[in-house]
């Protein structure tokens, strides 16, 4: 039989998906979502974990004229969870990418994780 799949529940309007990653190892991980000025810009980002719960070791974010913001996020997700709102300094930015470090918990498959946006 098919597996059904629950999904977080959240109001999603106004927020824009911009990418998502499979935490694939069972070590730490490093991945990186791409963004991008095609995106448009953004006042607000946030996580969304699913399939399995992860540990967040950090999350940095690359705005579009090069600098950096490194919201405090260290913590467990667990599965089918989100992350608080994470409001970005100053105006509405344009987004080049976010690298994510972090790992599977022991013994709950792979951990998805998607990058959501609000303008």
């Amino acid at each position: 039989g098919t597996v059904a799949r629950s999904r977080v529940r959240w109001r999603n309007e106004g927020w824009v998906k911009l990418g998502e990653r499979m935490v694939n190892g069972r070590g730490v991980d490093r991945d990186t979502v791409t963004v991008g000025r095609d995106d448009g810009r953004f006042r607000k980002v946030m996580l969304v974990v699913e399939a399995s719960s992860l540990e967040m070791y950090d999350m940095d974010i690359e705005f579009g004229d090069g600098s950096h913001y490194s919201p405090p996020l260290r913590a467990v997700f667990g599965k089918n969870s989100s992350s608080q709102v994470i409001d970005l300094p100053g105006d509405a930015r344009v987004i080049r990418k976010v690298v994510f470090h972090y790992r599977n918990l022991p013994g709950g498959g792979n951990a998805n994780v998607e990058l959501w946006g609000r303008r």
